[in-house]
């Protein structure tokens, strides 16, 4: 897959402005960062991680769910196309080191 940097930032930014659009000032996104990863299949796919400070009854599953398939027209401007994964993760639990 070899993504560039430059690319996985620009899919991190489209996976924040539609976060801070849909939940506005009830939640704070940050950091948010994309990362290649492969699945035991040695299927390529990017990991959306979003470090989330709010009210998690507050984050709506449903829309969350649903953010691969909402992203797509952005994604296909900037010549991504794939699976999408994305992991939320509540500020408290983040450690200062990004996944592997």
């Amino acid at each position: 897959m070899s993504t560039s940097n430059e690319t996985l930032e620009k899919v991190a930014d489209i996976a924040r402005g539609l976060l801070e659009e849909r939940f506005g000032d009830d939640f704070v996104f940050d950091p948010v960062f994309v990362k290649e990863k492969v699945d035991h299949y040695d299927e390529e796919y990017l990991e959306i991680y979003v470090i989330y400070d709010g009210d998690y009854a507050k984050l709506d599953l449903d829309w969350t769910i649903s953010m691969g398939r909402q992203m797509r027209p952005a994604l296909a401007e900037i010549g991504v196309s794939g699976i999408l994964s994305r992991s939320f993760i509540e500020k408290s639990e983040w450690v200062t080191e990004p996944p592997k």
